[in-house]
């Protein structure tokens, strides 16, 4: 089933995700962002004490939905925002996945992406929440091929096609479409549109003015889908190129340093 093939791999790095590539044995497998970018998320400081006094727990209790809906508030506001990194997104839906609270905001994208239809990074936050949440469900013992899964599944897809179709440039949304279909079954043939993609948005990163971090996992996947296809040479001439980028990233060191598969 190709919607099952597209949730098993952990897609889209994005999104409190854990994405690891495992077509083959010898390849190198993908680190969760989180520790890819050697990032530590702070928890936000302890809210304001109420005052003493003999409504201090009552105004406590009042207060609490109120709390919630501006905390869930301040994390779609993080996802959206084209001034907020990778690591700020990331870290919102890691604190939203902990919480319970996917698919309030799964909602809440929703609404936000149909009163604003032009702006492209709401899709791209749409379907990475999509993302966390079938991790999610897998995780806690769903079947990958349900239907609620599948849905799932489809929408992400169809959400990072809108926001290309907005924004072709938008490199988190084409960085998940390449990711995803990374994971589609070899008979679908997705291989030469996956790394004609990543190329592509090789291209673009250095083309940029700034290079941020989260771009070193574009040669490592890049990388990897070479190696998959048998062509170990150009694998390690993009994992080289990455490095000359990136010259700290261990998991591009250690792609260089594992032996390439048959």
């Amino acid at each position: 089933m190709i919607l099952a093939a597209l949730l098993i791999g952990g897609l889209g790095f994005v999104a409190g995700w854990q994405f690891a590539l495992t077509r083959k044995a010898s390849a190198v497998a993908m680190p969760g962002p989180i520790a890819f970018l050697k990032s530590t998320v702070q928890s936000p400081g302890a809210p304001a004490a109420h005052s003493n006094g003999a409504g201090a727990a009552q105004g406590a209790a009042d207060s609490k939905p109120d709390e919630a809906g501006m905390a869930l508030a301040d994390a779609i506001d993080t996802l959206t925002s084209p001034q907020s990194s990778f690591m700020q997104k990331l870290a919102a839906r890691e604190k939203l996945r902990r919480e319970g609270r996917l698919e309030e905001a799964i909602a809440a994208l929703k609404q936000l992406a149909a009163q604003n239809p032009n702006d492209a990074n709401i899709p791209t936050a749409l379907g990475e929440a999509e993302l966390s949440q079938i991790r999610n469900l897998v995780a806690a013992g769903g079947d990958p091929t349900s239907s609620d899964i599948a849905i799932l599944a489809l929408q992400a897809d169809q959400n990072f096609n809108a926001a290309l179709a907005l924004d072709p440039t938008n490199w988190e949304a084409e960085f998940e479409k390449a990711a995803e279909l990374s994971h589609w079954p070899a008979s679908m043939n997705k291989e030469p549109e996956v790394i004609q993609r990543l190329s592509a948005l090789v291209t673009q990163q250095e083309a940029a003015t700034t290079q941020q971090p989260e771009y070193a996992m574009t040669y490592l996947l890049l990388g990897q889908q070479y190696q998959a296809a048998g062509q170990s040479d150009k694998a390690t001439q993009v994992w080289q190129r990455g490095l000359s980028q990136f010259p700290l990233s261990t998991p591009l060191q250690q792609a260089l340093t594992r032996p390439a598969g048959p």
